[in-house]
């Protein structure tokens, strides 16, 4: 998670919050 948490600190955002993200991009 690593990659994923540098996302997260540039975005600001929780990684929960990406990973819901995705969920709707693939809907």
């Amino acid at each position: 998670l690593s990659t994923l948490e540098a996302i997260c600190k540039a975005l600001e955002c929780q990684p929960g919050d990406i990973l819901e993200y995705k969920s709707d991009e693939n809907t």
